[in-house]
């Protein structure tokens, strides 16, 4: 996360350490920007060189420095760039550029705004919101930089927001107190198999397939009306949708730059 006197990402230095640990998204320095964590691995990342930094820190903890690297900003993101978004009326903002609207530290997470599911699932947000909305509660499973919470909490919804890895449930929680929007949200670091059943209406899942194949199997996870599904190639749809419940029906469907997003029904909660 941008802090300190960093107003926008230029160069990222990463630092591959062997194991997390809880002590390594405590790190505190002007220039750290957080610890990403894959499976065993944590992943440091700086906007300036640490290495002796991070040998000390992996020290005091017992770890092993494995690798690191030096990307652009732009690269970290396939070189898609982080810029202005426009939802309906409503205007998403990196906190470098000037300007109204809401307002937003994309990180270095999935969700800031450069992949296509996640536009995909921001316009078909306001796309369901305008046709069967307001929704007064909603989900965002696997939030990420939490763009997605951002514009449903905007819109007025209270939102559960849920994501596994700390580094996004900060950096969401960040967004929304940019925008004075926390008191509409939880954020809540957790498998999002585990937090069901939802109590919303609207439920977004931009997620890996397989986390999507196994929501698709539990009951549990069918007790809202509005499904916005992402996260998924073509190649992976039929796959996907020999797994749906029965009782939803496949009401939407739009395909950009190779990933696709659903909008399921619930044929149980139709008036």
């Amino acid at each position: 996360m941008l802090r300190g006197r960093h107003q926008r990402y230029d160069k990222l230095y990463l630092y591959s350490l062997n194991r997390k640990h809880p002590a390594l998204h405590e790190i505190s320095d002007e220039d750290f920007i957080g610890c990403w964590e894959e499976d065993d691995l944590a992943i440091l990342f700086f906007h300036r060189p640490k290495r002796e930094l991070v040998e000390e820190v992996a020290r005091k903890f017992g770890l092993t420095l494995e690798d690191q690297a030096e990307v652009t900003y732009d690269e970290w993101g396939e070189g898609r760039k982080v810029g202005t978004l426009q939802v309906g009326p409503l205007t998403l903002r990196p906190l470098w550029q000037e300007g109204d609207g809401l307002r937003f530290d994309p990180g270095v997470v999935f969700g800031s705004g450069n992949h296509p599911t996640t536009r995909l699932c921001l316009s078909w947000i306001y796309r369901l919101w305008e046709e069967f909305g307001p929704f007064e509660r909603a989900a965002d499973l696997g939030c990420g930089a939490g763009l997605l919470s951002l514009l449903l909490t905007a819109l007025g919804a209270e939102v559960l927001a849920v994501d596994f890895n700390p580094l996004c449930v900060a950096l969401t929680e960040k967004n929304l107190r940019l925008n004075g929007l926390h008191h509409k949200a939880t954020v809540v670091q957790e498998d999002v198999r585990k937090v069901l059943p939802l109590q919303a209406e609207l439920v977004v899942a931009n997620l890996f397939k397989g986390i999507l194949l196994d929501l698709f199997g539990l009951p549990s996870f069918w007790t809202a009306r509005h499904y916005l599904i992402s996260g998924f190639s073509p190649s992976m749809e039929e796959e996907l949708k020999a797994a749906l419940w029965p009782k939803v029906e496949l009401k939407g469907r739009e395909e950009k730059d190779g990933w696709v997003i659903w909008h399921l029904e619930n044929k149980m909660l139709k008036p």
